[in-house]
């Protein structure tokens, strides 16, 4: 066994998404978590919430389980990585996704202003340029639909939205990249120290980037940010840098960028669905989609810590508890979805997924993620309606403490 394996039984046991086999399929233990009540993991360091019925329970109970360890805080890593965050003024603040009522509304409505019906309309001639431009870019008939499409296609419209100027596209890339190396519990700790030195710059970056919307206002997120919005007034400059950082940066590029290639996998993977897309794409996307982020849901859950003790599914969870829930299992639960691993693009409960969590802290993107995902995929379909998976090709995953999204997705036409 290597250090980047499990045994069988730790396999059913336990849980790592860092390493084989639940990197390549997490499924394996969701399926075996499910039979029994939330259990705690000693890799994680969480009770896991595996079953829909328990994943709804505590989202729609914010009291007792509490969303201040949804993510975890980038201060809560090892004395020396800290040290270089502190000397670096990085700042830190409770992310939205972290926080409860009464603090919760007042930053969710600003934070929202960046992601309107008016926003996602604006934002879809970018989208369609992008796309066509990146497919005339493809080379003789092959591509990689992560590298070549999905990743430089996301990075343009969440950069759009954010304020991001393009030509820093690369770089703000790799200090995302950071962001997640320091949220990850089971990142090496050299990783983090090495993203910590970076995330001193990030932060120098951002606050020009707020300084000079404090002064000149754009139609941008940052702006909202800095200056309020929906009623409500603008937000710390700490806050700002940590949406942006995070709920902005991050989750607006990964959990889309996964969402379109997951989608467009399983076209490839079942002709059926396939020709059904190429036949009548207005109506059959919305259907792919939505089988595509409940099947195979981009992002893997967040943190909860209970206020108190009490009884989730079974499992008897003391006051100051933390779970972890797994929204990708939920999905997939058999009672909740009949022949849960099956596609079915008619499937009659589909919205019901959590692909983009429930109820206080319901993603606030997801709209625009729609959006993109439904012109990513309809671009290719009329652009290339001859693609096809390239020979020999089989899905592999990115090794990702909160995401799940494959390393490549290599086609031809």
């Amino acid at each position: 066994m290597t250090t980047a394996e499990i045994s069988a039984d730790e396999a059913a046991s336990d849980f790592n998404p860092m390493v084989s086999p639940h990197r390549e399929d997490p499924h394996l233990f969701y399926r075996v978590a499910r039979q029994g009540p939330p259990r705690l993991s000693p890799t994680i360091g969480a009770y896991l919430v595996t079953r829909y019925d328990d994943l709804i329970t505590v989202l729609n109970d914010p009291e007792t389980y509490s969303s201040k360890a949804a993510l975890p805080w980038i201060y809560d890593n090892p004395p020396e990585v800290v040290e270089i965050l502190r000397a670096g003024g990085v700042p830190e603040t409770p992310m939205v996704v972290n926080d409860d009522e009464p603090d919760h509304t007042p930053v969710r409505r600003v934070f929202d202003a960046g992601f309107t019906g008016a926003r996602v309309r604006a934002m879809l001639p970018t989208m369609r340029a992008r796309a066509d431009e990146l497919i005339d870019g493809f080379t003789d008939d092959r591509a990689d639909l992560v590298a070549d499409y999905a990743v430089p296609f996301v990075q343009t419209v969440i950069s759009a939205i954010i304020g991001f100027p393009p030509e820093d596209t690369a770089q703000i890339q790799q200090w995302t990249d950071d962001v997640n190396t320091l949220w990850n519990r089971l990142a090496p700790v050299p990783d983090r120290v090495a993203a910590a030195h970076r995330m001193v710059e990030y932060t120098r970056y951002l606050q020009a980037l707020i300084d000079d919307r404090r002064a000149h206002p754009r139609a941008d997120l940052i702006s909202d940010l800095v200056h309020g919005a929906n009623g409500y007034p603008g937000l710390s400059d700490a806050r700002v840098h940590n949406i942006v950082r995070g709920a902005a940066r991050v989750a607006g590029f990964d959990t889309t960028r996964d969402a379109i290639t997951a989608t467009m996998l399983i076209a490839l993977q079942n002709p059926d669905v396939h020709a059904r897309l190429r036949a009548d794409p207005v109506k059959t996307i919305p259907k792919l989609t939505e089988e595509a982020l409940r099947r195979d849901a981009p992002h893997r859950g967040l943190f909860r810590v209970t206020t108190r003790a009490t009884n989730l599914g079974g499992a008897e969870l003391p006051a100051g508890a933390p779970l972890l829930l797994l929204f990708g299992s939920g999905n997939r639960d058999e009672t909740r979805f009949p022949d849960p691993d099956r596609v079915d693009l008619d499937r009659p409960n589909v919205r019901e997924h959590l692909a983009f969590g429930r109820g206080l802290h319901t993603c606030p993107g997801a709209p625009m993620a729609r959006a993109e995902i439904r012109v990513a995929v309809e671009t290719l379909v009329r652009r290339l309606p001859g693609m096809r998976l390239a020979d020999g090709y089989e899905p592999t995953y990115i090794a990702s403490y909160f995401f799940r999204g494959l390393e490549s997705l290599l086609v031809t036409w």
